[in-house]
């Protein structure tokens, strides 16, 4: 199980990819695993929300709605046999 700190760290490194993606960008869109197209606020908030349900995270560029927007990814971390 992963320590705040490391909880923590997750979130950050997301948001600091989602502002690296976004810039100076106005309007951009977020789309969600479910497929749901979501606003770059909420997409901070869905991210942070998923690193504390223990996820990992991840935020690409890619196209949403035919414009270039974010991708956000979460997968549970893989445990060694």
């Amino acid at each position: 199980m992963a320590t705040n700190a490391e909880i923590e760290e997750r979130w950050i490194e997301a948001w600091n990819d989602l502002f690296d993606i976004v810039e100076e960008r106005w309007r951009v869109s977020c789309l969600l695993p479910d497929g749901s197209i979501v606003d770059t606020e909420t997409c901070k908030g869905w991210l942070q929300e998923s690193a504390y349900q223990g996820y990992c995270l991840k935020v690409e560029e890619g196209w949403v709605n035919g414009e270039r927007g974010i991708v956000a990814l979460r997968f549970k971390e893989s445990k060694s046999l």
